[in-house]
């Protein structure tokens, strides 16, 4: 069977079984004696196996073999999980990564893993003792034993297939097949059964396993379980239609006879084909949403979620024809207005609405959850906390926030940096805690949430905080700056410090940080993607890192103004309102202009003079439109010339040649063709 139209599927498939592998050991390493954990692990290990021999990658499937063996002794108690055995399976997923990474960079997905299948074998060992940690090789005869080909059974995860199948209304068959003697061809006619059935339903489970089919590692007979949509007549007939079969015999199942055939809790050795992965009936776009480790949706009454995986080109293509096209409707009710014409005003009026729906759409099609990005964390922080001999709790919340996917693709490196920083940094060792009187265990919180048109990310715990006495020394030291500029600084400029290229407060290098590279990447990576990244932090207390990004990078909602004869953009979500201002009202504090606003005192900023608008003074005016701004817990009025009025707007970089303009964060085209630039409101709030 040619697997290559399924390359793409297995990896994706094969990335979500890992990561839920990772997320469930995490759960029961704090909880090591939930059984139902263990349960869903196994079902986890055991589709990864299946999917990776069906697919011909040895390797990979070997690896996951030994590791299910375990699991199966943990699920049948009849091994307690200790430390070593938790270490040695993260290893293993470790391992599996790789692999999977390596087969999407086109290579062949072998590696040498023999120091963790000795390992693994050490554990199922019968005279194995807890927190054994010197793994000899066994013998291969302490490999589970393989299930004959003439007693084909079914786990319980594959039984439960097909009774829902049954449950659903369709029906499963068990067939199996003989060739003849003279057959040369074995792996032709068993591909031609194959193909036979899966064109006409889904495979469960094969015996032997499809590799070993395809290898002719079998004599001549194989057996399958199926879910078809023939009949047991027109099974018979189609099969034995196919030459060199000898015979063919297709029993239906019922509840009774699959029970009789379903093995006890310890699984057997046989792979199951996962129709997401291998199967070609699994070739349409629709898949369910239950994953194998979760409950399923039927079990609890809902109904089934559909979703379907969309190449992230194909999404940027139809944002990039959407906003040509709302460019176009722009253009067409100004023309509108112009013409005066009922038909046509209401047509475009129609476009307008329909269009907007449709923006909404294309917008959320392109929304992926952090979580995508965050539940990579957890597994990390437990590795590092580890090596570090230190512990730390690592609290998320917000995961289900959403952001641009170009976004999420991006931050995670980023991210990663500044968690690390915080484990090796941050948080201290568990004797300068108790001395501190601190908890021993130190906590990271990694929020995420909306705000305007952002959404911020913030790291933050409760560690050593910045010393900033240390870190001005080193930055003078180090030439980010002169002594003489040192003294200037306020506490926040100095806590920006340790964003400098090459700088790093660490005594010594290590893996994990410290090499003077990292927090200089982070505030790089993070301004491309038009946000930026502020540090609070006292000394002895803590530190917190406050990431902003843009919720989205290709439409947003603004307010057109005019200064002078120059068009602007202010995007409206960091808006709070709009106003007028007589210039008598003006106070003068310190030579910075400030308003009054709700009972405060906010500061005035005058567009003109930080964009150097050469054909507007506000000054002459006896009375100033004014608009509102917020960031964060801070507040500013911008004073304008002139409101044009709200409009949909596409947002256009300002290429390379262009690049850290203050205020400015991008231009648009207008409905007449005109270009506005958009002014970055952030980047008026000090």
């Amino acid at each position: 069977m040619d697997m290559n139209a399924y390359l793409s599927m297995f990896i994706d498939e094969s990335n979500d079984h890992l990561q839920s592998l990772n997320e469930n050991l995490l759960q029961l390493e704090s909880d090591p004696d939930d059984l139902s954990i263990v349960q869903s692990i196994f079902r986890s290990a055991h589709t990864l196996k299946g999917m990776s021999a069906t697919m011909g990658f040895e390797d990979l499937a070997a690896l996951t073999h030994e590791m299910e063996n375990v699991l199966d002794l943990v699920r049948n108690s009849k091994l307690k999980m200790d430390s070593f055995i938790f270490d040695t399976l993260f290893k293993g997923l470790d391992a599996l990564e790789a692999m999977v990474q390596d087969i999407v960079e086109g290579g062949t997905g072998k590696a040498d893993v023999t120091s963790i299948v000795a390992s693994l074998q050490t554990i199922m060992k019968s005279d194995y003792k807890s927190g054994d940690a010197s793994p000899t090789t066994v013998p291969a005869a302490a490999a589970a034993p393989s299930i004959s080909t003439n007693a084909a059974l079914l786990d319980q995860f594959q039984s439960s297939i097909l009774l829902q199948s049954m449950e659903s209304g369709h029906q499963p068959f068990f067939i199996q097949v003989s060739l003849e003697e003279t057959c040369v061809l074995k792996a032709a006619r068993a591909y031609m059964v194959f193909d036979l059935l899966e064109r006409n339903g889904e495979i469960v489970k094969s015996d032997p396993a499809v590799q070993d089919l395809e290898q002719e590692k079998f004599d001549r007979s194989f057996s399958i379980f199926t879910i078809s949509s023939l009949k047991e007549s027109e099974l018979m007939e189609q099969i034995g239609n196919i030459s060199e079969i000898a015979t063919v015999q297709v029993t239906p199942l019922d509840p009774e006879s699959l029970a009789a055939l379903t093995t006890a809790p310890a699984a057997a050795a046989v792979e199951t084909i996962s129709a997401p992965a291998a199967a070609p009936a699994a070739a349409s776009p629709v898949k369910q949403a239950a994953e194998p480790a979760k409950k399923s949706p039927q079990a609890s009454g809902g109904a089934v979620a559909r979703t379907i995986r969309v190449d992230i080109d194909r999404l940027d293509t139809l944002m990039n024809l959407f906003s040509e096209l709302l460019i176009d409707r722009v253009r067409l009710e100004q023309l509108a207005s112009e013409v005066k014409r009922n038909d046509l005003t209401e047509t475009v009026e129609h476009m307008a609405r329909v269009s907007s729906d449709l923006q909404n759409i294309v917008l959320k099609l392109r929304m992926v959850p952090v979580d995508s990005v965050f539940n990579r964390f957890p597994r990390m922080i437990r590795d590092l906390a580890k090596s570090l001999d230190k512990k730390i709790e690592l609290v998320i919340t917000g995961a289900d926030t959403e952001l641009d996917r170009t976004v999420i693709d991006e931050i995670g490196d980023p991210l990663v940096h500044l968690l690390r920083n915080s484990v090796d940094h941050g948080i201290e060792t568990i004797a300068d805690r108790i001395a501190a009187g601190k908890p021993e265990t130190g906590t990271i919180h990694l929020r995420a949430y909306h705000s305007g048109n952002h959404v911020f990310i913030e790291v933050e715990e409760d560690g050593n905080g910045i010393n900033q006495e240390k870190v001005l020394k080193i930055a003078i030291k180090n030439g980010v700056l002169t002594e003489e500029a040192g003294r200037n600084l306020t506490p926040d400029e100095i806590n920006m410090l340790i964003f400098a290229p090459g700088f790093s407060t660490a005594d010594k290098i290590s893996d994990i940080s410290g090499r003077g590279v990292g927090l200089d990447v982070v505030k790089t990576k993070i301004t491309s993607l038009g946000g930026n990244v502020t540090v609070d932090s006292v000394y002895g207390r803590g530190t917190k890192f406050s990431v902003q990004l843009p919720l989205t990078l290709s439409i947003i909602s603004a307010m057109l103004i005019k200064l002078g004869s120059e068009k602007y953009a202010i995007p409206l979500t960091s808006i709070v309102e709009t106003g007028i201002v007589k210039r008598a009202d003006i106070l003068q504090v310190h030579g910075n202009q400030m308003i009054q606003f709700r009972n405060s005192i906010i500061p005035l900023v005058s567009l003109s003079r930080v964009l150097e608008s050469p054909d507007y003074d506000e000054s002459t005016e006896v009375e100033t439109e004014i608009i509102v701004i917020r960031k964060g817990e801070k507040w500013a009025a911008i004073m304008v010339d002139e409101f044009i009025g709200q409009s949909e707007i596409v947002l256009k970089t300002l290429g390379q040649y262009l690049t850290h303009i203050h205020a400015i964060s991008g231009a648009t085209i207008l409905g007449d063709g005109q270009v506005a630039l958009i002014i970055d409101p952030n980047a008026l709030i000090k």
